[in-house]
């Protein structure tokens, strides 16, 4: 698997020292690490803080970097243990401005009811057990696989699994219960 991994060589080259590597690495994971990190530590602008120091973490850690597993586990391994260090010096939090709001010109309706369903997941993740979500925002939003999510998160593949189950089961009751508000 790693030999197949895209970005290997630029993490092999931030190891000697080339920036644009490193520049490279953060446009292709930047916005993805940062919605990991938003949905860890509940704050964006504090999430965009640890997002630098992800950054700098994997420039300093580049060349011990072994390749054991893809160069997206290994950042997302370095934002955890980056967003954990930071949750436990909570910031006050920050409510964010949505940007996208002026960017989309589509109808006015369409843009509510897909803002008024993502608010709805949004609750509905936040209402999981840490565990469960980060688990779900692993496997369906980073892509990773249970064997990595597992070497990740310091667990079993078979808590992955569990805890996948228990997420999505959890998720359906609890938009399910939403939508029965929302109808009401």
């Amino acid at each position: 698997m790693a030999e197949q991994d895209p970005d290997r060589h630029l993490v092999q080259a931030m190891a000697r020292g080339d920036v644009r590597a490193l520049e490279e690495l953060y446009a292709r994971h930047g916005a993805r690490l940062l919605a990991y990190l938003v949905g860890l530590v509940d704050n964006r602008q504090l999430a965009e803080e640890v997002l630098q120091d992800v950054m700098l973490a994997a420039w300093r850690g580049a060349a011990s970097f072994r390749g054991d597993s893809r160069v997206t586990t290994w950042l997302l391994a370095i934002a955890r243990l980056q967003a954990l260090g930071a949750r436990r010096r909570r910031y006050p939090a920050v409510v964010p401005l949505d940007d996208r709001a002026a960017q989309d010109d589509s109808g006015l309706f369409a843009r509510v009811d897909r803002e008024a369903e993502a608010r709805a997941l949004r609750a509905a993740l936040r209402q999981l057990p840490n565990d469960q979500r980060e688990t779900l925002e692993l496997i369906f939003y980073h892509e990773l696989s249970g064997p990595e999510a597992a070497v990740l998160l310091g667990v079993p593949e078979g808590t992955i699994k569990s805890r996948l189950n228990r997420a999505k089961t959890s998720l359906r009751r609890l938009l399910r219960l939403k939508e029965a508000d929302h109808e009401a």
